[in-house]
């Protein structure tokens, strides 16, 4: 003990003199960048960053410890969720992304190997310790074979809801770990049950790409497209506690806004749980691809008449016609980037053969108007000429939705639905590309079950340069008239796709996990393999509502009230937010920062809480496909403890 209070001393020692390093160094970058505003700039912010993110890490600088014999080396590494250097660059901390660091999420003790950019490196691994370190003090560590050890996740699984994330890089399994560490170049589909950690995974994965592509990309050729703003904001205060800032963070109807830009009101059709909706699933399915292939395939993308300068022939329609069929439509996709390269051919033209044009001109006494226009303006009378390329997206797609005897009432308002998303970033794509996008090198989407196939093909046609990874469980899909129900039909989307599984849940208790497999079993789905963690049986209360609150808060920090509609908990917090501190949340409010919190199910999905009272159980109908997955996310939100209220 006294030797690891001493190195745990010398750590935070060495983490204080890297800080006083880089103020020092901050202090006098005009000194020493001079005239070089920009590179003071760049170094500037990352010297604030690294003081930032060094000045969090002393509350836990480390929490494993391995010893590593190689043929060549004997290494002694206390990973961190921050790797540390000095500036003599002595290794202080090695961070848990290294490649070194997969021995400790991966290997037991003896003989093992890792993949390091120069090759495969075998050894031995004689030491695997793990420590727990509050608030810069150590308070125990432990001699383990192998992280994988349920029961040494325990204490880990038993704290709240709130501090699960803080420990989570300590308690990276080694299933977890192989996701979060595949190569850049793959897509992925990742489906995992619920608890088994897949945004915990896909987080992860993008700091471990971000740090370990560092020297060819940017951490703003990222993307993580979440199911809402909650998560989005919930993102943005975890990637930067993992050493990682500047990723794109959308929801998918942001990053629609952002590309069709055009204004609409997006329907929030979260409270929208329905069998069948056969227009739904249309405009999410492969058929809506090709009704709007159909249109661009017969719509007139040049203008029927000659090119005039105020009302004077410049060039001849079948000119232009002859010119545009030249251009090689393989490269040139989209009908913006055609015309584009149409416009600078002609351009091209005139200017080469100015003089014979203008001749011409002279010779027919043509107003001096349109000689100084030909001379002088002719790009902006070209992109006036083509009609085309200032298209308003809403009117192609209402033309398209009446072709196929669809209302359009709503869009003809600039009022939509989640489900009219991809057509309007598909016919965006077709009219103008998606050149916009082309940095991006990896795309994370999670809660995608709730995506249509027409979805990823639109997405995958935006992000060209890029690989996806993509999280979900089909036992969670709660929107099946706008979504999918098998991973397998993006085969033919995404190539060299692989679909994995996590099948563990790490969230719940043994007994909430083996109640909530019933359900996965009537519905003819993967049952989740809960960690080694007992807990109390799941029970139904005769106790009033507020009785049971009051006897869960003496045990547990976060409670929630999942009942099956938003009505139901709208009457709810009525009845209790007198007498209680509650919070309801509802699809205008979806935050949760209340210790007790009121919601229907399926604005449940994604959360947790230390435990979770579901209001009317008989209300969830055994026959009904959605209302079973209702049920099952309700269920599966409990750390600790769940209770189904009698009253």
């Amino acid at each position: 003990m006294e030797e690891e209070l001493n190195h745990l001393k010398y750590t935070l020692d060495k983490y204080d003199e890297v800080i006083d390093d880089s103020k020092l160094k901050l202090n006098n970058l005009k000194n020493i960048y001079k005239n070089d505003y920009d590179a003071m700039l760049e170094e500037k912010f990352k010297l604030e960053e690294q003081i930032k993110s060094i000045s969090r890490a002393k509350d836990t600088p480390y929490f494993a410890r391995i010893d590593f014999h190689s043929t060549n080396n004997n290494e002694i590494c206390y990973i961190g969720k921050l790797g540390v250097s000095d500036y003599d660059n002595e290794i202080i901390t090695v961070d848990w992304r290294a490649p070194i660091s997969s021995l400790y999420y991966d290997s037991n003790v003896g003989e093992c190997s890792y993949e390091s950019p120069n090759g495969i490196i075998n050894g031995e691994l004689t030491l695997k310790r793990q420590y727990t370190i509050t608030n810069g003090e150590l308070i125990n560590f432990n001699d383990v074979d192998t992280v994988s050890n349920d029961d040494l996740l325990k204490p880990y699984l038993s704290v709240s809801a709130d501090n699960r994330l803080k420990n989570i890089v300590s308690t990276i399994q080694s299933e977890q770990n192989k996701i979060i560490r595949e190569k850049l170049g793959k897509n992925l589909v990742i489906q995992g049950v619920a608890g088994s950690g897949k945004t915990t995974v896909a987080l992860h994965r993008i700091a471990y790409l971000v740090y370990n592509n560092r020297n060819l990309f940017k951490a703003s050729d990222y993307m993580v497209i979440g199911p809402n703003k909650f998560f989005v904001s919930y993102i943005s205060g975890i990637l930067p506690d993992l050493d990682v800032n500047g990723v794109s963070e959308y929801t998918l109807d942001e990053l629609m806004l952002k590309y069709v830009d055009e204004n609409y009101i997006i329907n929030n059709s979260l409270d929208k749980i329905k069998n069948i909706d056969t227009i739904s699933k249309f405009k999410t399915s492969m058929k809506m691809k090709t009704e709007i292939d159909k249109y661009f395939e017969n719509l007139e993308v040049l203008p029927n008449n000659d090119f005039l300068i105020n009302g004077t022939k410049i060039l001849s329609n079948g000119f232009i016609r002859n010119m545009y069929d030249e251009i090689n439509k393989n490269t040139f996709k989209s009908i913006k980037s055609r015309i584009d390269k149409l416009i600078l051919l002609l351009n091209k033209y005139i200017t080469d053969n100015i003089d014979s044009i203008l001749s011409n001109l002279i010779k027919n006494n043509v107003d001096k108007k349109v000689i100084n226009e030909t001379k002088n303006n002719i790009n902006n009378n070209l992109k006036k000429y083509f009609t085309i390329i200032n298209k308003n997206i809403k009117d192609i797609y209402i033309k398209i939705l009446k072709d196929n005897n669809i209302n359009t009432s709503g869009i003809k308002e600039n009022i939509i639905e989640i489900e009219d998303i991809p057509s309007l970033m598909y016919i965006k794509y077709k009219l103008s590309g998606s050149d916009m996008f082309n940095n991006y090198k990896h795309i994370v989407i999670d809660e995608a079950q709730d995506y249509g196939e027409f979805n990823f093909y639109v997405l995958k046609k935006m992000f060209k340069n890029s690989t996806f990874s993509i999280y979900g469980d089909l036992a969670q899909s709660l929107y099946s008239y706008r979504s999918l129900d098998n991973w397998e039909c993006l085969n033919d989307i995404f190539e060299n796709l692989e679909i994995l599984k996590l099948n563990k849940s790490y969230r719940t208790t043994i007994e909430i996990m083996n109640e909530a497999n019933k359900i996965n079993d009537l519905l003819k789905l993967d049952k989740a393999v809960p960690v080694i963690r007992h807990g109390d049986k799941v029970e139904c209360s005769n106790d009033s509502l507020i009785s049971l609150i009051m006897k869960l808060k003496k045990l547990y920090k976060t409670i929630a009230i999942i009942t099956k509609t938003q009505e139901r908990a709208n009457e709810l917090y009525e009845k209790l937010k007198n007498d209680i501190n509650v919070n309801l949340i509802n699809s205008d409010n979806l935050n949760y920062d209340s210790d007790i919190n009121i919601l229907p199910s399926y604005l449940s999905k994604g959360l947790e809480f230390d435990s979770v009272i579901i209001v009317g159980k008989d209300e969830f109908e055994k026959n009904n496909v959605i209302d079973m997955k209702l049920l099952y996310v309700s269920m599966t939100r409990a750390l600790h403890k769940l209770v189904f209220a009698l009253k």
